[in-house]
Protein backbone atom coordinates (compact mmCIF):
# COMPACT_ATOMS: atom_id res chain seq x y z
CA UNK A 1 0.00 0.00 0.00
CA UNK A 2 2.78 2.45 0.89
CA UNK A 3 4.77 1.45 -2.51
CA UNK A 4 1.82 2.11 -4.23
CA UNK A 5 1.24 5.77 -2.87
CA UNK A 6 4.65 6.88 -3.20
CA UNK A 7 4.17 5.23 -6.93
CA UNK A 8 1.06 7.69 -6.95
CA UNK A 9 2.68 10.69 -5.68
CA UNK A 10 5.81 10.67 -8.23
CA UNK A 11 3.07 9.82 -11.65
CA UNK A 12 1.69 12.64 -10.02
CA UNK A 13 4.46 15.07 -9.72
CA UNK A 14 6.03 13.88 -12.95
CA UNK A 15 2.63 14.65 -15.30
CA UNK A 16 2.53 18.54 -13.55
CA UNK A 17 3.08 20.69 -16.32
CA UNK A 18 4.71 24.42 -16.09
CA UNK A 19 2.04 27.08 -16.32
CA UNK A 20 2.59 28.64 -19.98
CA UNK A 21 2.94 32.63 -19.97
CA UNK A 22 0.21 34.30 -21.54
CA UNK A 23 1.85 36.85 -23.79
CA UNK A 24 -0.06 39.41 -26.22
CA UNK A 25 1.44 40.96 -29.34
CA UNK A 26 0.33 44.26 -27.73
CA UNK A 27 2.32 43.88 -25.00
CA UNK A 28 5.62 44.11 -27.39
CA UNK A 29 4.99 47.24 -29.23
CA UNK A 30 7.69 49.68 -28.92
CA UNK A 31 11.09 49.96 -28.29
CA UNK A 32 13.58 47.81 -26.42
CA UNK A 33 16.81 47.72 -25.55
CA UNK A 34 19.33 45.20 -24.18
CA UNK A 35 23.28 44.71 -23.89
CA UNK A 36 24.52 42.96 -26.89
CA UNK A 37 26.09 39.06 -26.01
CA UNK A 38 28.28 39.96 -28.64
CA UNK A 39 31.80 40.71 -26.30
CA UNK A 40 33.88 41.27 -28.64
CA UNK A 41 35.47 45.46 -28.04
CA UNK A 42 34.92 45.86 -32.31
CA UNK A 43 31.36 44.58 -31.72
CA UNK A 44 28.52 46.85 -31.23
CA UNK A 45 27.83 46.79 -27.70
CA UNK A 46 24.08 46.98 -27.52
CA UNK A 47 20.76 45.65 -29.26
CA UNK A 48 17.68 47.49 -30.14
CA UNK A 49 14.42 45.91 -31.24
CA UNK A 50 11.28 47.80 -32.55
CA UNK A 51 7.93 46.06 -32.53
CA UNK A 52 5.32 47.33 -34.64
CA UNK A 53 1.86 45.87 -34.84
CA UNK A 54 3.26 43.31 -37.64
CA UNK A 55 6.80 43.62 -37.51
CA UNK A 56 10.46 43.61 -35.17
CA UNK A 57 13.31 45.51 -36.57
CA UNK A 58 16.80 44.92 -35.12
CA UNK A 59 19.69 47.13 -34.72
CA UNK A 60 23.14 46.21 -33.06
CA UNK A 61 24.47 49.90 -31.84
CA UNK A 62 27.30 51.79 -30.32
CA UNK A 63 25.30 53.35 -27.83
CA UNK A 64 22.09 52.57 -26.01
CA UNK A 65 19.52 54.78 -27.98
CA UNK A 66 15.38 54.83 -27.26
CA UNK A 67 14.93 56.21 -31.15
CA UNK A 68 12.51 53.34 -32.83
CA UNK A 69 14.19 51.66 -36.05
CA UNK A 70 12.48 51.13 -39.15
CA UNK A 71 15.29 50.85 -42.04
CA UNK A 72 17.02 47.67 -40.52
CA UNK A 73 16.32 44.12 -40.95
CA UNK A 74 13.06 43.27 -40.27
CA UNK A 75 10.69 40.18 -39.50
CA UNK A 76 7.45 39.28 -39.11
CA UNK A 77 6.59 37.70 -35.90
CA UNK A 78 4.06 36.31 -34.11
CA UNK A 79 3.40 34.44 -30.20
CA UNK A 80 2.71 30.92 -29.26
CA UNK A 81 1.73 30.25 -26.31
CA UNK A 82 5.37 31.65 -24.47
CA UNK A 83 7.52 31.73 -28.05
CA UNK A 84 8.17 34.43 -30.20
CA UNK A 85 8.52 33.14 -33.24
CA UNK A 86 10.14 35.64 -36.17
CA UNK A 87 10.27 35.24 -39.88
CA UNK A 88 12.33 36.89 -41.77
CA UNK A 89 10.66 39.85 -44.03
CA UNK A 90 13.37 41.34 -46.05
CA UNK A 91 14.23 41.02 -49.72
CA UNK A 92 16.94 38.10 -49.88
CA UNK A 93 18.71 36.74 -53.03
CA UNK A 94 16.42 33.17 -52.80
CA UNK A 95 19.77 30.91 -52.91
CA UNK A 96 19.69 30.15 -49.23
CA UNK A 97 16.43 30.25 -47.17
CA UNK A 98 17.03 32.49 -43.77
CA UNK A 99 15.55 30.23 -41.33
CA UNK A 100 12.60 31.61 -38.45
CA UNK A 101 14.05 32.86 -34.99
CA UNK A 102 12.20 31.21 -32.04
CA UNK A 103 12.57 32.87 -28.65
CA UNK A 104 11.03 31.60 -25.49
CA UNK A 105 9.58 34.60 -23.60
CA UNK A 106 10.60 33.04 -19.36
CA UNK A 107 8.55 36.36 -18.34
CA UNK A 108 7.76 39.76 -19.26
CA UNK A 109 6.56 42.98 -17.60
CA UNK A 110 5.81 46.45 -18.80
CA UNK A 111 9.17 47.25 -18.83
CA UNK A 112 10.79 44.10 -19.66
CA UNK A 113 11.27 40.95 -21.69
CA UNK A 114 13.30 38.14 -20.48
CA UNK A 115 14.36 35.70 -23.32
CA UNK A 116 16.05 31.90 -22.37
CA UNK A 117 18.77 30.35 -24.12
CA UNK A 118 20.56 32.46 -25.08
CA UNK A 119 19.11 34.71 -21.92
CA UNK A 120 18.47 38.10 -22.93
CA UNK A 121 16.84 40.73 -20.97
CA UNK A 122 15.12 43.98 -23.14
CA UNK A 123 14.62 46.85 -21.26
CA UNK A 124 11.34 48.61 -22.76
CA UNK A 125 12.18 52.37 -23.65
CA UNK A 126 10.11 55.49 -22.25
Amino acid sequence: MRNSVWMLVFLLAGCHKEPSLSVSPSQLIGTWNSPSALTLPTEKPFTRWTFTSKYVYMLADTLKSCQPIDNSSYYAYWVENDMLVMQYAGITNGLVPIPDIRRRISSITATEIVFDSPRQVLEKCP
